[in-house]
C-alpha cells in the first residue's frame, strides 16, 4: 500500500476531501488527485506538510504502514476558557474562499487557493466544507448579490438531487445554479438554471468533464 492510499484511509476516517486538504495545506490544486490517478505516490515535501498539519497522524504508519494510524495522546484535565486565558477553537469555523460564485456568466478566476488567502468565519451549521460569496443577480432574490453561501462537496457520480442549488467549480470559473438533467438526457452534462426570470440569464449546459467539483448549497446568509 502506498502513502497516498494510507492518507486516503486517514482522510476517509476524518471526513476530509481533496479540496479541503488542498486549502488547509496550501498545496497546488490537483496534487492529491493527480498522485492518486497517475499511480504516483506522495512526494516527501507533501508528506511533511501533511504530518505538520494533521498532528494526530502517525508518521511511521503513513510512511511505512507499521503501527497504528493515529497517535496515542494522554488525556488532559479539562480547563475552561477563563482558566487557559484563550477561547477554544470553534468547531464551526470554515474558510471563506476569496473567490466569488459567479451567479451570472462564467468567468475565469485563480484556482490555486491557499489557506493563507482565506478568511475564517463561523458557520451557523455543522458539516460544511467552505463558504463562498455570491456575485451577480441571476440567483436573486433567494441568493442575492453579496450573500454568503455555505457549501459541502458531493460525489456527483453517486447522484445529483435535481432541482437543488449547487456550486460548480469548473475549468472556466465558479458558478452557483439550480441543476436539472441536460436536454436529450445526456448524462455527461448538467443543465444550469437561474432563479431570476430575466431573459438575460438564459439556461446553459456544462459538460461534467469540465467540472472539478460539485458542492451542495446548505445555507445562504445575506444582509437585509
Amino acid at each position: 500500500m502506498r502513502k497516498i492510499d494510507r492518507f486516503d484511509k486517514y482522510m476517509s476516517f476524518k471526513g476530509l476531501n481533496d479540496n479541503r486538504v488542498t486549502v488547509e495545506l496550501g498545496l497546488s490544486v490537483g496534487v492529491i488527485g493527480k498522485s492518486r490517478k497517475a499511480g504516483r505516490d506522495l512526494s516527501t515535501s507533501v508528506v511533511e506538510q501533511i504530518l505538520n498539519f494533521y498532528k494526530d497522524l502517525n508518521r511511521v504508519w503513513l510512511i511505512t504502514g507499521d503501527g497504528e494510524m493515529l497517535l496515542k495522546t494522554e488525556p488532559k484535565a479539562e480547563q475552561t476558557a477563563e482558566q487557559t486565558g484563550v477561547l477554544a477553537k470553534n468547531p464551526n469555523e470554515v474558510y471563506l474562499l476569496p473567490v466569488s460564485a459567479q451567479a451570472g456568466s462564467l468567468n475565469d478566476f485563480v484556482t490555486s487557493v491557499k489557506k493563507d488567502d482565506c478568511e475564517k468565519i463561523i458557520s451557523p451549521i455543522y458539516d460544511v466544507d467552505f463558504a463562498i460569496t455570491v456575485s451577480g443577480d441571476s440567483m436573486a432574490p433567494e441568493y442575492p448579490n453579496g450573500s454568503r453561501i455555505f457549501i459541502k462537496k458531493i460525489d456527483e457520480k453517486a447522484f445529483i438531487e435535481w432541482g437543488k442549488v449547487y456550486v460548480l467549480d469548473t475549468c472556466n470559473g465558479t458558478v452557483v445554479k439550480r441543476l436539472v438533467p441536460a436536454e436529450n438526457d445526456d448524462r455527461n452534462k448538467v443543465r444550469c438554471l437561474s432563479i431570476n426570470p430575466d431573459p438575460i440569464y438564459a439556461p446553459f449546459e456544462i459538460d461534467l468533464k469540465d467540472v472539478f467539483g460539485i458542492y451542495k448549497v446548505l445555507l445562504c446568509m445575506s444582509i437585509k
